[in-house]
């Protein structure tokens, strides 16, 4: 599995441009610590029929957070790939936590469900959105793609359990 991980890790990262550069590096910092979905969540929470929605957003967010930082992350301890390959060239900064499961991919799925319960039309835009913001975090050099694949199935995972396996609503803009 390292093996795979390492060659789609080189592959994901030979793709490297300035102008991809700034856009991958722009998705990243919008990823973290779930900030767009929390700003999604407070729009959402001016609506007093989307406000309960709203908090299971902010709730699933939440949960996230504790289960890939407090739990899995200290349990697996899997290092980063600038940290066990040689010449990994990271843009912006390195972070100091272990890399699985990738945290910003966890919360952008988990984001993009719970706010697909918000707005079911733009639910396409809200995964591109999430994938997007999984994607950037092998570009930038800090993620393996099996972190950010076990990020993306943790968020699901913990936003189906706060949303009580609730499917969207048919998509409408109404």
């Amino acid at each position: 599995m390292f093996e795979l991980d390492v060659l789609l890790f080189d592959r994901l990262t030979s793709w490297r441009a300035p102008w991809l550069d700034t856009a991958m590096a722009a998705f990243s910092h919008v990823g973290g610590f779930g900030f767009v979905w929390l700003v999604m969540a407070v729009v959402a929470a001016f609506s007093p029929a989307r406000r309960a929605a709203a908090f299971r957003l902010v709730l699933a967010i939440g949960l996230t957070f504790l289960v890939v930082d407090a739990v899995l992350k200290p349990a697996i301890g899997r290092d980063r790939p600038f940290q066990v390959l040689t010449g990994v060239q990271v843009i912006d900064t390195r972070p100091v936590t272990h890399s699985l499961p990738s945290g910003h991919a966890a919360s952008a799925f988990a984001g993009a469900l719970a706010a697909s319960q918000i707005w079911p039309a733009a639910r396409l835009p809200l995964f591109a959105l999430a994938s997007a913001i999984a994607l950037s975090r092998v570009y930038v050099g800090v993620h393996f793609p099996f972190d950010v694949f076990a990020g993306a199935i943790t968020g699901l995972a913990c936003a189906w359990l706060v949303l009580g396996g609730r499917r969207p609503p048919p998509a409408s803009w109404g």
